[in-house]
């Protein structure tokens, strides 16, 4: 299920980027949108469409500080906050809309202020997502959930409250934790509430388009086992990796990635389903 990320959640320069972005704080009165499709390079469409993500590439002739609203109809409802905004405009956009579905099909809309107050929209754009991979469905079970009363017990760092540690285990593929600059010195430890005899891992990492993605990772457990190193091919979803043993702590390690705020979406530990 969607769930959409809380404005106050937000950092206060994305917050204000996203405000600028919604053309909430240009103007007193509202708005009249001005068509974005004139000021782009090339046609708005997705690409690395997976089964419960899409993103979005878009480059304009003017700085332009965006986001992309999406949804299942046009009440939207959702939003995505392009990947290098910073709390500044620019030119070249990356959007990634998480969560979705497989196999739905969704509309969104790019949209976003100038640094002169001018707003811009697109029109209303739609897209379908595949249905889900066959080797996506293992019969695997992830218990690395609060709500299976998995809990954070060590960090490297967090860039902030709207980016903790536990963001990378509360199953929203909205949240992300992001660490303070660690880099390839990054890493995650969390405890399950007891030993499990587990089948893989997961892991999808956050990205911010040139920075901050994981490459490589291992993962090491209580009883002393290290698993890995694990690629990842991209930051568009998770991935997952075949491994067995039995534990209770896990810790993530970065091996490789592309340095800066690296973090994660998502980590899973997975048992077999009604194990």
């Amino acid at each position: 299920m969607l769930r959409s990320r809380p404005l106050e959640a937000l950092p206060s320069a994305s917050l204000i980027a996203v405000m600028l972005a919604l053309g909430v704080l240009a103007h007193a009165e509202p708005l009249m949108a001005q068509p974005l499709e004139p000021l782009v390079t090339h046609p708005i469409e997705v690409s690395d469409l997976t089964s419960s993500s899409a993103t979005l590439h878009v480059t304009t002739d003017v700085d332009l500080a965006c986001v992309v609203v999406f949804g299942q109809d046009e009440g939207f409802g959702y939003l995505a906050l392009d990947l290098d905004m910073g709390g500044a405009a620019h030119r070249d956009h990356e959007v990634v809309m998480r969560g979705l579905e497989p196999d739905t099909t969704y509309v969104f809309r790019m949209q976003g202020s100038a640094p002169d107050g001018t707003f811009y929209a697109s029109e209303v754009y739609t897209f379908a997502t595949p249905a889900a991979d066959a080797d996506q469905d293992r019969g695997w079970r992830n218990v690395a959930t609060e709500a299976a009363g998995a809990r954070v017990v060590d960090v490297s760092s967090e860039f902030g409250p709207a980016f903790s540690a536990e963001h990378a285990i509360d199953g929203d593929p909205s949240s992300e934790w992001s660490s303070r600059g660690d880099g390839d010195d990054a890493l995650l430890t969390i405890e399950l509430p007891e030993t499990v005899a587990f089948v893989g891992f997961g892991a999808w990492s956050r990205t911010m388009g040139s920075s901050a993605e994981i490459v490589r990772f291992e993962v090491e457990t209580d009883a002393g086992e290290v698993f890995g190193p694990f690629e990842l091919p991209s930051a568009r979803e998770s991935f997952s990796f075949e491994a067995r043993g039995e534990a209770r702590r896990f810790t993530l390690r970065v091996v490789e990635s592309s340095g800066g705020n690296t973090g994660l979406i998502e980590f899973a530990v997975f048992v077999e389903d009604g194990g």
